[in-house]
């Protein structure tokens, strides 16, 4: 199967999907949200692996979010419209996923990058990268499912702390305040997640598929009643004149950083 922006592998009952686009970070454009929400859709129905681990390619960056371009690349109110229910949809695929989820958080985990990290079940990090929301700093909102998931796992006094000031947390910080269930050295990462799959698939995949309903149940109510109205939100914020003016200054900001 012919994947652009994603990358698949089994290794004994366990799949391993990797985001693949390393040279701008694994960011969220429309092209790699569609793939990976198709992709998502057709691993749900598979009996091929019992677990999903998720991580990016490259050395750097498990996904810094998303793409700044494809969010320059929106004219009308309709597209921002789309590409926010594009986003959203794709990490509620994440979060509803039937098997069990770890994210293997190989490098910087920005906004939605980290959200969807958010979304699985279980999230390991190297210990030489940072992770947080800097979205603010664009004017820009996270989407709301992400925000849903930081709550969840870290509490609304910590998840304002990050979005509102838009800072980087170390490893050891987003392991105690629970972003994270481990931290390790990059050389142990698949290790680790290896190790942590083979202790949860020593459970019945039933048994797990319904554990997880029931504890995702009060948050997928949530998410439910929320999800279009964010996207209405998002689409609105894109498309005034102060966003515009961020983006593109931002963008240019970086332009000359590259020089």
């Amino acid at each position: 199967k012919n994947m652009n922006h994603l990358l698949f592998e089994i290794k004994n009952d366990i799949g391993i999907l990797t985001l693949n686009r390393p040279e701008k970070h694994n960011a969220f454009n429309t092209a790699l949200l569609e793939e990976l929400s198709a992709f998502l859709t057709e691993l749900a129905q598979r009996t091929d692996f019992r677990l999903l681990i998720i991580t990016g390619a490259g050395e750097k960056s498990f996904s810094s979010g998303v793409d700044l371009k494809a969010l320059l690349d929106i004219k009308t109110i309709e597209q921002a419209r789309q590409f926010a229910l594009l986003l959203e949809e794709t990490s509620e695929k994440i979060f509803r996923f039937p098997k069990p989820t770890i994210a293997l958080i190989n490098g910087y985990a920005l906004g939605g990058g980290f959200g969807y990290a958010a979304a699985t079940d279980y999230r390991i990090l190297t210990n030489d990268t940072k992770v947080g929301f800097p979205a603010i700093k664009l004017g820009a909102i996270l989407p709301v499912t992400c925000t849903l998931y930081l709550n969840a796992l870290i509490g609304i006094g910590k998840s304002r702390d990050l979005l509102l000031t838009g800072r980087l947390v170390e490893p050891q910080e987003a392991f105690e305040i629970g972003m994270v269930n481990k931290v390790v050295p990059r050389a142990k990462l698949m290790d680790t997640a290896l190790e942590t799959a083979r202790i949860i698939l020593e459970g019945n995949d039933t048994a797990i598929f319904y554990t997880k309903r029931t504890v995702n149940h009060l948050l997928t109510k949530e998410i439910e009643a929320q999800k279009l109205y964010a996207a209405d939100n998002f689409a609105y914020l894109s498309q005034t004149p102060e966003w515009q003016n961020r983006m593109h200054a931002f963008s240019e900001k970086a332009k000359q950083k590259k020089k």
